[in-house]
């Protein structure tokens, strides 16, 4: 299904899964491939920053999936539904770890209950924090604070990107889970066109 010009339907789902072998030398065509996807189903003269949003989503993601993945095979899935673009990551690979973590007893998954709620910083530089902040036993959400930049000075570190922050900050929503059932991981961004 097309998408007419400026004007999304809230009540159809579109939804498209592309498969990656995390070989780098095949993110590019993969990456436009799924772009070009994306913008035969949302107008890009109204929603051209969303777009470059879910491009750089798609970097991050493809990138983590040959750097961290550990496994021959990513699904990236596409959903278009109620107005909002999702972009989800999913593998059998390792699971995600919070290394900075310090807390007793360490931890692993599925996650204890008595992690729930727990706000943990997992990544700082001079200009934001990024938090994962645990929902239940298999579910992690990522929270960003960013420092206004007039509060900033000359000598402000800015330390290497990290992939999960830019992936935060572009994102309305963003997420990993683990299932347990099936050893799987998924990350998943949440884009609204709104």
């Amino acid at each position: 299904m097309f998408l007419h010009k400026n004007q999304l339907n809230t009540a159809t789902e579109i939804r498209r899964e592309f498969f990656f072998n995390n070989d780098s030398r095949n993110m590019y065509a993969l990456l436009n491939e799924i772009v070009s996807y994306i913008k035969i189903h949302v107008p890009s003269e109204t929603y051209g920053r969303k777009i470059s949003n879910c491009k750089q989503i798609l970097i991050e993601l493809l990138t983590n999936a040959v750097k961290h993945s550990d496994t021959n095979l990513t699904t990236i899935t596409v959903r278009l539904l109620n107005n909002r673009i999702e972009i989800s990551k999913s593998d059998i690979g390792r699971r995600f770890y919070l290394a900075d973590y310090t807390g007793w007893p360490p931890l692993s998954w599925p996650l204890n209950k008595q992690y729930i709620g727990e706000k943990i910083r997992i990544y700082s530089d001079d200009i934001s924090h990024l938090y994962a902040i645990i929902q239940n036993e298999n579910r992690i959400a990522f929270e960003l604070t960013e420092i206004p930049f007039d509060e900033l000075s000359e000598e402000t570190v800015l330390l290497e990107h990290y992939g999960l922050l830019i992936l935060t900050k572009l994102s309305n929503e963003f997420f990993y889970f683990y299932d347990s059932s099936t050893n799987s991981n998924l990350f998943k961004a949440v884009i609204s066109l709104y």
